[in-house]
């Protein structure tokens, strides 16, 4: 018996041993963690995609065996892969791209390129075009100007930021929105002086792409093309150390955009969030609500959920604020939805156990909001509501009073602190655009791009704050808000978002070290080994794995 013991237990000893037997180390790094714990460690090992040790580099360098990997740091900063927690992937639409001179190019230049345009595109081919804020905020610019230069092509100008769209005539009735459409739920047309007829553009992507045309915009897609320029963005990514993706679903919905994703065979983690629409009678329309949240063929991609765009931005006047706009005596913006038609949204997602991910940003807004959900009797820490953006939370005390209770995650977008064309930076202010506040009063904060997704120019705004040099972060508090936090945004912190034990092995060797180099050189950063789930993808071969 003793006998057969001591072989159970040489087994076991045996077993122990080899689970522990790295297939990789890094050694002789400075490899930030994004654990407050243990900031940095020198090396880790990784097994079968995770880390299963960290620390000095002659304590890993016992765990290697002949089989085992190695990678010398030579003393490269790792950080854990970037956790871009919002953005957008493109539509597809097959069109002709107009080309755009800058964030805020004049009419004029529109419409010269748009004629360009218009001589070397067949009839009939769609026409597409971005425009800035002086002209989404025009009057004079209407689908007539539009329809002189293009009656044969249907032309659409959407605002790079995304909330006003303009259409000529053709471009509407493609788009099956009649000349006098009636406001859809969530947004709105703006009309010519006799109430009714439409001048072309739409507020909202409810309005200028409604979710019943989505059918109808899916066989306008080049699907070769979207997935061809999927590649070419992951790979950008990746050279960047983004090694994880939360896309709002704008451009298709979850179930179009996971079916793209499979036939582009990436390795590269996304997270699919729904975009949720209100019909006429008031019934909530959430495309690919039954989707199931992972499957064993897409193994790095998720599905859960739910945006809702409660109101515009402060650039065209739709986010409402306490205070009228100082360009527009008397207009406070206006929210998309009523509170009624809110708390359904809410109730809707309360049921399904569902992430909500509310689009708002204004001193008004967030106010009605925030008091609408302290009112129900919802756990609602348990379901990590989301306010994207979320710029004027810091309005009153109050509303940070009701965040931290709440357990409202905000999630913060550095590269809208930055000067636009025709938004210039004003004085600095006193509230809204919060980021150092947040993370002492103890409400978490996130990092995504919603644009530009380099992570070292989202770093550097962070860092800088030049609306509110004030709240500026530290270099470390928003690397971290860009992994670990991220992933706690999208329930993922048991998982990934920081290179600990049990953690997958997602990260990035960056050229230089983005805690030491001046502001300026952040933007000269990339990864120049990308790993996700301990495999390399991407690697610019400054470094050799042995």
């Amino acid at each position: 018996m003793r006998n057969v013991l001591a072989a159970l237990v040489t087994q076991l000893i045996s077993l122990v041993a080899v689970a522990q037997q790295p297939d990789l180390i890094l050694t002789n790094g400075q490899i930030f963690t994004s654990d407050t714990s243990q900031l940095y460690v020198e090396a880790l090992a990784i097994k079968g995609g995770r880390i299963i040790a960290t620390g000095k580099t002659s304590d890993i360098e016992k765990l290697a065996t002949r089989q085992t990997k190695r990678l010398d740091l030579g003393g490269m900063l790792v950080v854990p892969g970037f956790n871009d927690a919002h953005n957008h992937l493109p539509g597809g639409l097959k069109a002709t791209k107009i080309a755009s001179a800058g964030m805020n190019p004049s009419w004029e230049a529109v419409q010269d390129s748009l004629k360009k345009a218009v001589r070397r595109t067949p009839e009939g081919q769609w026409i597409e075009g971005i425009i800035g804020i002086t002209i989404a905020n025009s009057p004079e610019v209407t689908r007539f100007v539009l329809d002189k230069i293009a009656p044969k092509h249907p032309v659409r100008l959407l605002s790079w930021w995304g909330h006003i769209g303009l259409y000529n005539t053709l471009g509407l009735h493609e788009m099956g929105i009649a000349d006098d459409q009636p406001d859809p739920k969530g947004g709105f047309y703006e009309r010519m002086p006799d109430g009714k007829t439409l001048t072309g553009k739409g507020y909202e992507k409810n309005a200028y792409w409604p979710h019943t045309s989505y059918a109808k915009m899916a066989s306008l897609r080049d699907e070769n093309a979207m997935i061809a320029e999927f590649r070419s963005m992951t790979q950008a990514l990746l050279k960047a150390g983004v090694t994880s993706y939360q896309n709002m679903c704008t451009g298709a919905t979850a179930a179009d955009y996971a079916q793209l994703w499979k036939k582009a065979g990436l390795s590269f983690r996304l997270r699919l969030i729904r975009w949720g629409d209100m019909n006429t009678d008031g019934s909530l329309s959430i495309p690919a609500k039954d989707l199931a949240k992972t499957t064993p063929d897409l193994p790095l991609l998720t599905v859960s959920g739910t945006k809702w765009l409660l109101e515009g931005t402060p650039l065209e006047g739709g986010a409402e604020q306490v205070d009228p706009y100082p360009n527009r005596p008397g207009w406070y913006g206006r929210m998309n939805y009523t509170v009624a038609e809110i708390e359904r949204m809410c109730k809707e997602a309360i049921a399904r156990k569902d992430q909500l991910h509310f689009h708002i940003g204004g001193s008004k807004s967030i106010g009605k909001l925030l008091d609408l959900m302290a009112a129900m009797p919802v756990d609602w820490k348990a379901l990590r509501p989301r306010f994207e953006h979320g710029d004027e939370i810091d309005y009153s005390p109050e509303y940070i009073k009701k965040a931290q209770q709440m357990g409202i995650i905000i999630v913060q977008n550095p590269t809208h602190f930055a000067p636009m064309e025709g938004f210039p930076i004003g004085p600095p202010a006193t509230h809204g655009m919060a980021m150092k506040t947040l993370l002492n009063d103890h409400i978490p904060l996130a990092i995504g791009s919603d644009g530009p997704f380099n992570p070292y120019l989202n770093i550097m705004f962070a860092t800088t704050h030049p609306r509110r040099p004030s709240e500026a972060l530290s270099r470390e508090q928003a690397v971290i808000a860009y992994t670990h936090t991220a992933a706690y945004a999208e329930f993922a912190e048991n998982t990934k978002g920081t290179l600990t034990v049990s953690k997958v092995a997602d990260l990035a060797v960056l050229s230089q070290n983005i805690f030491k180099v001046p502001a300026p050189k952040l933007l000269q950063t990339e990864s120049v080994l990308t790993m996700v789930n301990g495999v390399i993808v991407y690697d610019a071969g400054l470094l050799t794995v042995k």
